[in-house]
């Protein structure tokens, strides 16, 4: 289906356009309540990431994934892929989130070549800068850090969109300062996440920075934090998001 086509559909279906879609898109829509098109998108991603695993499911392409779906006889429908593709090619500054495009197309594949899986942590990472990076902090901290997200494929990062999207009721720009559209998250192109083991949902807050992981790194300069606080990108402070790749320098 063509954009064009996909965007009458979508109007005639939920009675407003999907986001990225219109200049007169507000951030604050619960496109929950106008489309349902979310939750059913959502649910058939969570079929797939049962099918092929927690961690396969990290650098699934979009093109593996409709294939997997297909299989499980929950074929997306031509207005579910429009609705991923306007999700990834749309413009996110309508809703307030101003960070760079990491990853150009959603077909994009994330080679298995260029990845490695990093024991017992459900996770990939890139190789080179990234594995070199963990590698360092892993010997610092020892046993007392935990990778808790690495590699990102276009696919887990929708599904990680669309999860919380449902979790904040259709509010795209509360989604966008917690989750990074995919598309435009640093984690297709080699960033990861932190924590302290035993710290748990703790380490997705600003109480990680309270922690002797985190201020071993960061005072002996092992580390630079992707987004600081008050960055001009929309995104929160994350003091668990390791940067690895190039992009903002302050951010």
């Amino acid at each position: 289906m063509d954009r064009r086509s996909f965007l009458a559909y979508a109007t005639a279906l939920s009675g407003t356009l999907a986001f990225g879609a219109t200049e007169e898109f507000s951030g604050s829509t619960s496109v929950l309540k106008a489309s349902p098109v979310v939750v059913s998108l959502l649910d058939k991603l969570i079929t797939v990431q049962s099918r092929v695993g927690y961690v396969q499911f990290n650098a699934i392409s979009f093109d593996e994934m409709l294939k997997t779906a297909a299989y499980c006889n929950k074929p997306l429908t031509p207005y579910e892929i429009g609705y991923a593709e306007t999700i990834f090619y749309g413009d996110p500054r309508r809703y307030g989130f101003y960070g760079e495009r990491t990853v150009p197309n959603l077909t994009a594949i994330t080679s298995k070549s260029d990845i490695q899986y990093i024991d017992r942590t459900g996770h990939f990472l890139m190789k080179g800068a990234a594995i070199e990076k963990y590698t360092t902090i892993k010997k610092l901290i020892g046993n007392d850090l935990v990778l808790t997200s690495g590699v990102r494929a276009p696919v887990k990062q929708l599904y990680l969109f669309l999860k919380k999207m449902v979790s904040e009721g259709g509010d795209l720009r509360a989604t966008s300062t917690a989750i990074a559209p995919p598309g435009f998250t640093f984690h297709s192109v080699g960033d990861f996440d932190i924590g302290k083991v035993g710290y748990g949902q703790y380490n997705f807050t600003e109480r990680f920075q309270e922690t002797d992981v985190f201020k071993k790194l960061y005072d002996g300069g092992y580390i630079t934090i992707r987004y600081t606080t008050n960055n001009p990108y929309g995104v929160r402070y994350e003091p668990w998001h390791i940067k690895v790749t190039g992009g903002f320098e302050t951010a």
